[in-house]
C-alpha cells in the first residue's frame, strides 16, 4: 500500500473513532426538559411530529402557553388540517363561512384570514385550522395569538376538538369522566407549555382513544378541473387539489376514509363525453372507499353505470335501487370498514324520486323503494355488527328528515342540496352539508373511546387557487382533456338547412335554430311549453354534418335544463317581459316551443303581447302548465322574476342546453327546422 493510501485510511479511521462518541453524546432534542415531570410526554409528541420546539434546542417547559402555540398543538395532535388563506384584494371584505342558496359559490371571502392579527404570524395556518373547527374564538376580528392561555381555556379547547363545538361548558367535565382529563384546582391559572404537552399526550396516547378521519365530497358533477365562477377573480375547485390534501393526510393519519354522497361522474364535458370514465379514474387514484348513487348517476343508461361500477375500485352503494325488481350485482346496500379496530358501517340511500330528475329512457326498468324504509332496514342489520354508522344519503330536501325517520345513524352526509353549512345535530345524528362541484372537501374527525363515538369536529376545506395539486391526478385529467379535441370533431347528425343563430335573428324574431333548440327541451322533459332566451344562442350552424364542436360554439353557456309548473298567466308575463326592449336586440327575447305568440311592436313595453295560443286555442291563463326553460331564466336572470317567484320546480336536470340539443339531433339523425309562425310581429316597421 502506498504512503498516500495509508494516510487516507488512517485519516478515515481517526474520523470514524471521533464520530462515534460525538454521535452517541449529541445534544438531546430539548436540553431544558431533563427535570420536567412531562419529559417523556414532550419527547413522545416530538417523535409524533406534534412538537417542534425552538432552534436552540430549548422547549421552555415552564413558560406559559400562547394561543398560537395551543393552535399548533391541537391541529397537529388531533389530525386537523392547517389552512392557507388568501390575502384579500379588498381589506374591508367580511369573512364568509356558509351559504344556503344552491346557486351560491365559494368566493374569495370564504378563504380570507379569519383575523387581522394573524396574517404575518408564524402560526397562521395552524390558527386557521383551529378556527375552522370552531375550537377557538375570534373577537372583533382579533385572535390575539400571543395571549397566554389559562387552564380553563385550554380544557375548553380540548373539549371542543374532541367532543365538538356543541359540547358546551360541560365538555371538560365529560373528558374528566372519560378519563381523558385530570381534575384541576385553579382553572384561572396560566397553563405552561409542559402541562399542555402532558394533557395532550394523555389523550392522544390513551390506549382506548382513537381518531377516525372521514373526508366527504358530494355533487361533484364531474368538475374535475378548477373553474372560475361568473364575476369572480379566482378559480375554485379541482379534484387534484382535494387529492393532495387526502394523500398528505393519509401519510400522518392512516385511519382515514374518503366517501362521496352522489352525483359524481357526469355533467361537464370531460365527464359526459367519456360517460363518467374520467371521473371514476380520478376517484380510483384518490382511493375512495365508497360512493352512493345520486339522481344524476342515472343520466346515462344503466349499462354505463354498471361499466363504471365495475371499473371503480370502490363500491357503489344504494339500498333502495333495483333493476327489474332485483338488486343489481354491481350495487351494494352497505359495507363495513374496519379502521384500527373500529368497525364502521356505511349505508347508501338514493332519493326515491330520482326518476323525475333524468331522461325517462335512462331509468327504464329501474325502481326505487322508499328511502326512509330502506335506510332503517339496513341500519338495523348493521347495528349489532358495527361501532359507528355513516349514511351516504342523496336525498335532497329529505336529508334533514332522515334522522327523524331513521334511528341509529351517527353521521349523515347529505347530498343533493348543494349548500355549504355547519353540521347540525338532529335526533342524535350529525347532518353534514357537503357543498358541490368539487369546491369543498369536508373533513369529519370522529373521536372514539373503546370503539364508541364520543364526539366529532368538522372543517370545510375550500379548494382555492393557492392550494397545491396532486400531479398524478393532474396527469389523468390532462390525458382526458387532450382527448376532448378529437371528441369535439365527432359528427352527431345532419342539418338539411342552415340553423340560423345570428344575433339579429334570435334576439328579434323567430329562428329555426331557436325552434329546434326549444323543441329539444320539450323532447327531453315532456313539458307542454319551452321558453329559450335568444341570448343563449351564440352562433349559426351551416347545413351539412353537425359536430359537437359546432354545437358547443353555438351553445357555450353552462345553463342546465329545468322544468317548472307555471300558470298560463306566468307564461304570458314572461313573454311580455321578453318584448320590452324591442326593437333593440335583447338577449331575453324568447324563442318558444308548444305555443305561438303575437305582439304589437307599436305598443308600449308591458302592453305589447296580443295573443298566446296552444294548438290554435288561446292559452288558459288560469291553467297550470309544465314549462321547460334553463336555470338562468328560472333563476330570475334577465329580470324574469316571474319564472323564479311564481313557479314550482318539478325537474332540475343536469343536462346543459347543448346536451339536450345534442341528444335531439342524435335521436333524429337529420333535422330540417323551419319558420312556422311561432312568433308573429305586428307593426314592426319593416
Amino acid at each position: 500500500m502506498s504512503q498516500r493510501n495509508w494516510l487516507a485510511v488512517l485519516v478515515f479511521m481517526l474520523m470514524s473513532v471521533v464520530s462515534i462518541p460525538a454521535y452517541a453524546e449529541q445534544n438531546p432534542v430539548f436540553s431544558d426538559i431533563e427535570h420536567s415531570p412531562f419529559k417523556e410526554a414532550i419527547l413522545d409528541l416530538h417523535r409524533d411530529g406534534i412538537i417542534n420546539g425552538f432552534e436552540n434546542h430549548f422547549y421552555y417547559p415552564k413558560q406559559p402557553l400562547t394561543r398560537a402555540q395551543a393552535a399548533s398543538l391541537l391541529v397537529r395532535g388531533f389530525h386537523l388540517t392547517p389552512i392557507e388563506p388568501i390575502i384579500p384584494s379588498d381589506p374591508t371584505m367580511n369573512k364568509s363561512f356558509r351559504y344556503s342558496d344552491p346557486l351560491g359559490v365559494i368566493d374569495e371571502s370564504f378563504s380570507i384570514p379569519s383575523a387581522s392579527d394573524i396574517v404575518n404570524h408564524w402560526g397562521l395556518q395552524d390558527i386557521e385550522g383551529l378556527i375552522k373547527v370552531r375550537a377557538a374564538e375570534v373577537e372583533g376580528g382579533i385572535f390575539s395569538p400571543e395571549r397566554f392561555v389559562t387552564k380553563k381555556e385550554w380544557r375548553e379547547m380540548l373539549a371542543k376538538v374532541v367532543l365538538g363545538v356543541d359540547s358546551g361548558a360541560n365538555g371538560p367535565e365529560e373528558l374528566v369522566k372519560l378519563g381523558l382529563l385530570r381534575e384541576e384546582i385553579d382553572l384561572e391559572e396560566l397553563i405552561t407549555r409542559e402541562e399542555a404537552a402532558g394533557s395532550l399526550h394523555h389523550i392522544v396516547r390513551h390506549p382506548d382513544f382513537k381518531i377516525i378521519t372521514v373526508f366527504a365530497t358530494s355533487d361533484i358533477h364531474s368538475h374535475l378541473e378548477p373553474y372560475r365562477p361568473a364575476g369572480e377573480e379566482y378559480v375554485i375547485g379541482g379534484l387534484a387539489k382535494m387529492s393532495r390534501i387526502v394523500k398528505d393526510t393519509r401519510k400522518r393519519q392512516p385511519n382515514t376514509l374518503l366517501v362521496d354522497a352522489g352525483d359524481a361522474p357526469y355533467n361537464t364535458n370531460i365527464g359526459n363525453l367519456f360517460e363518467g370514465a374520467s371521473t371514476i379514474e380520478v376517484m380510483n387514484e384518490m382511493k375512495y372507499d365508497a360512493m352512493v348513487l345520486g339522481n344524476h348517476d342515472f343520466d346515462f343508461p344503466i349499462q354505463v353505470m354498471q361499466r363504471n361500477a365495475e371499473s371503480a375500485q370502490f363500491p357503489f352503494l344504494s339500498a333502495n335501487t333495483f333493476y327489474r325488481e332485483a338488486k343489481p350485482s354491481f350495487l351494494h346496500s352497505s359495507i363495513i370498514k374496519e379502521i384500527d379496530g373500529v368497525k364502521i358501517g356505511i349505508v347508501g340511500v338514493t332519493d326515491d324520486e330520482s326518476h323525475y330528475y333524468t331522461h325517462p329512457q335512462n331509468v327504464e326498468g329501474i325502481s326505487f323503494t322508499d328511502h326512509f324504509e330502506a335506510a332503517q332496514k339496513e341500519v338495523d342489520e348493521l347495528r349489532g355488527r358495527t361501532d359507528i354508522i355513516i349514511a351516504l344519503a342523496h336525498l335532497h330536501g329529505d336529508n334533514p328528515l332522515l334522522p327523524a325517520r331513521v334511528s341509529g345513524i351517527d353521521v349523515e352526509i347529505g347530498g343533493g342540496q348543494d349548500v355549504v353549512d355547519f353540521p347540525k345535530q338532529i335526533e342524535g345524528t350529525w347532518l353534514i352539508s357537503p357543498g358541490k362541484h368539487a369546491e369543498v372537501l369536508n373533513q369529519i374527525n370522529i373521536q372514539t373511546m373503546g370503539g364508541k363515538m364520543i364526539g366529532l369536529n368538522f372543517a370545510h376545506l375550500f379548494m382555492t387557487d393557492n392550494l397545491p395539486s396532486d400531479p398524478k391526478v393532474n396527469e389523468i385529467i390532462d390525458r382526458y382533456s387532450s382527448q376532448l379535441d378529437q371528441k369535439m370533431k365527432q359528427v352527431v347528425g345532419t342539418a338539411e338547412v342552415p340553423l340560423d343563430g345570428e344575433r339579429q335573428t334570435v334576439r328579434l324574431k323567430e329562428s329555426n335554430f331557436g325552434n329546434a333548440l326549444a323543441d329539444s327541451l320539450r323532447d327531453l322533459t315532456g313539458a307542454d311549453i319551452a321558453l329559450q332566451n335568444g341570448g343563449g344562442i351564440r352562433a349559426s350552424i351551416p347545413a351539412g354534418d353537425i359536430t359537437l364542436e359546432q354545437i358547443y360554439a353555438a351553445l357555450p353557456f353552462d345553463n342546465t335544463v329545468v322544468m317548472v309548473e307555471a300558470s298560463g298567466q306566468t307564461v304570458w308575463d314572461a313573454i311580455e317581459h321578453s318584448l320590452a326592449s324591442y326593437p333593440a336586440a335583447a338577449g331575453g327575447f324568447l324563442q318558444v316551443s308548444g305555443i305561438q305568440y303575437t305582439f304589437d311592436a307599436s305598443k308600449e313595453p308591458g302592453a305589447r303581447l296580443v295573443e298566446v295560443t296552444m294548438d290554435g286555442q288561446p292559452l288558459d291563463k288560469n291553467k297550470t302548465y309544465k314549462v321547460v326553460a334553463n336555470d338562468f331564466l328560472t333563476g330570475g336572470g334577465d329580470k324574469f322574476t316571474m319564472l323564479k317567484e311564481n313557479t314550482v320546480l318539478k325537474q332540475k336536470t343536469k343536462h346543459y342546453l347543448r346536451d339536450a340539443f345534442t341528444e335531439y339531433v342524435r335521436k333524429n339523425g337529420t333535422i330540417s327546422p323551419q319558420l312556422e309562425g311561432r312568433i308573429r310581429i305586428l307593426n314592426s316597421g319593416e
